[in-house]
């Protein structure tokens, strides 16, 4: 099943942010077990950790935040693994993609091929299949 990336990650926890109730519904059915076999990148992490930090988190609040995303039931995690960078370092060659999309993005790749994301950047490679959060309320 599919990869959650960043965009997910933080309107799960920004109730300002246009997805949250979204991320929320997304969230809670996995948890229930309604939706099964979804993951998180762990690129996302290091991604959401380098945005607390930048903006002055302290490294408890950081650490906190991160295990509260592990603690999710059901929610998987794909590992950031040298296959990972190669394959990610031959997205953002191929098709410009950002830094932290294109670990995303191979994650996905190399994991089952999925992700759920809005992100339009992922729509540009055709081997990838893009999930839209919505529709799976």
């Amino acid at each position: 099943m599919p990869v959650i990336e960043l965009d997910m990650l933080i309107a799960f926890v920004n109730p300002l942010d246009k997805l949250h109730q979204v991320a929320v519904k997304v969230f809670g059915k996995i948890v229930k077990g309604e939706l099964r076999g979804f993951s998180a990148a762990s690129s996302a992490y290091l991604e959401y950790e380098l945005i607390l930090r930048s903006r002055g988190y302290p490294e408890e609040d950081i650490r906190l935040e991160v295990e509260a995303f592990r603690r999710l039931r059901n929610l998987g995690e794909v590992p950031l693994t040298s296959s990972v960078l190669i394959e990610a370092s031959r997205l953002r060659e191929q098709f410009k993609l950002t830094y932290f999309d294109s670990l995303h993005a191979a994650s996905a790749l190399l994991h089952d091929g999925k992700i759920a994301s809005i992100d339009a950047a992922y729509f540009k490679i055709p081997e990838l299949e893009v999930i839209d959060p919505r529709t799976l309320c």
